[in-house]
């Protein structure tokens, strides 16, 4: 029998971090190592529970140089050197060029995502472990309930997911979530570890600094258990909705949504708002969520007695037909794309086109040409509306592919086109792991990778 070591550190339960996290079968798991506490507790906790293990994967560490500061370089060494010392695989993944004006945090934090996930693929793992704290969670949270107040969504009051799935490909892992960050300190100078402080964590000119020092003297327990509240009521919604999605909603060649009024009233109303929200999200193509005021139209459309005709809001046309609510893209603002070869583009947050082919490859709306370029190869099912909006893929200046209603039959080899999901493609919180699995199969798509963790038992 295995039986971890005892944790001699007070407050820092090795069993009650790791245990939640399904680490069988992997070949590696990277973490995300910055040489701050967090990042290098994480790294040490890691090490002491793999040494309770027969056999654990293999650890990688990795640290990003945003190169935002002169000291970043040398971080990255200094994490090198503990690292090698440790006997842990390590590298350094640099982010070059140059850096926006605006938004720098938020680029900052994608293009560190992206890095961090080329290293998961290069290493074969699909699991990227990283040191977000307690303390993390609660700024967060306070500064998600500031942008609720200005009309952003309740749904963030969850804070971040245990895990997220980037890509539909690696797992990010925050295992720390309920630990502080003084906790972690403590457990570092019980062991004479030194870490590496940003200096950029006491600059008020950004948001984070300034919650944070506001948060001195408040209640954290109470705030997080307000989160844990929240975190709860998103899940139960999100699963309730991915019951009775495929029993009110049916789609039609991946561009058309057709809804079963009868069914639909009966729903509870908070499950019917968050349903027309994914459903307008993904046929619109767009990553995020509708407004909370164009959801209630919405509803308040489908379910009245006396609506008719169509309305138009986010990228979607909502029409009325009979006991039936259709819902799919408006022909506005969809795009010219030039897929170029050995390339990858998304096409109206809508279409994945792979070129692997040596000629270059172009992706408009269908319209009618695409329609006429159909002709009696059209489907029974044919709907012209939803057909116009649809890709349609043109090489040497000719049609060759409307994807969403043709067989591909003149589709050269080399390219391939796929549905994409907007919403959760990208990044996929694990607060929405079933919703997002019943989105795919009411769309008859590929399901997502299954989670490492057990999100209820973790949160």
């Amino acid at each position: 029998m295995n039986v971890p070591p005892t944790n001699a550190e007070p407050g820092l339960d090795l069993a009650g971090i790791f245990n939640g996290i399904d680490f069988k079968g992997l070949k590696s798991v990277v973490v995300a190592v910055s040489g701050g506490s967090d990042s290098l507790a994480l790294l040490h906790l890691l090490i002491d529970y793999r040494a309770g293990r027969t056999t654990f994967p293999e650890i990688i560490a990795v640290t990003i140089d945003h190169g935002l500061r002169r000291e970043s370089a040398d971080e990255a060494h200094f994490v090198a050197r503990l690292c090698e010392k440790l006997g842990i695989a390590h590298r350094i993944l640099s982010w070059d060029g140059p850096k926006p004006v605006t938004g720098l945090s938020a680029k900052a934090r994608d293009v560190r995502y992206n890095l961090l996930c080329l290293a998961a693929r290069d290493a074969a793992a699909e699991m990227v472990l990283t040191g977000h704290t307690l303390d993390d969670q609660i700024e967060t949270f306070v500064m998600r309930s500031a942008r609720t107040g200005e009309g952003g969504s309740e749904r963030g009051l969850a804070g971040m997911a245990l895990a997220t799935l980037l890509d539909r490909e690696i797992w990010l892992v925050r295992p720390l979530l309920d630990v502080s960050r003084e906790q972690l300190r403590d457990y570092l100078r019980r062991r004479g570890i030194v870490w590496r402080d940003d200096p950029s964590n006491d600059n008020p000119k950004y948001e984070r600094v300034r919650i944070r020092k506001a948060l001195r003297n408040a209640d954290r327990q109470e705030i997080a258990c307000e989160i844990a509240e929240k975190a709860n009521k998103r899940r139960l919604l999100s699963n309730m909705v991915a019951q009775f999605l495929p029993h009110c909603v049916t789609i039609y060649d991946g561009i058309r949504a057709e809804i079963s009024r009868e069914n639909w009233v009966l729903q509870e109303q908070d499950a019917q708002h968050l349903a027309i929200a994914v459903l307008m999200a993904t046929i619109g193509g767009q990553s995020f969520l509708p407004p909370a005021e164009n959801c209630d139209k919405a509803v308040q459309y489908i379910c009245s007695q006396h609506s008719s005709g169509r309305i138009t809001m986010n990228r979607c046309v909502l029409q009325l037909k009979n006991d039936k609510a259709l819902i799919y893209r408006e022909m506005r603002s969809l795009q010219e794309v030039n897929v170029d070869p050995g390339t990858i583009a998304i096409w109206d947050g809508r279409y994945r086109i792979s070129n692997h082919t040596n000629r270059s490859i172009k992706v408009t709306a269908t319209g009618a040409r695409g329609v006429e370029f159909l002709g009696d190869a059209r489907p029974t099912d044919f709907h012209r509306p939803s057909t116009l909006s649809s890709p349609a893929l043109f090489l040497d200046g000719e049609i060759v592919d409307v994807p969403a209603v043709s067989d591909h039959v003149k589709l050269p080899d080399g390219i391939s086109v796929t549905r994409h999901l907007a919403l959760f493609d990208h990044i996929l919180s694990g607060y929405d792991e079933i919703l997002a699995q019943s989105v795919a199969e009411t769309f008859q798509l590929q399901g997502y990778k299954r989670s490492p963790v057990n999100q209820i038992n973790k949160n």
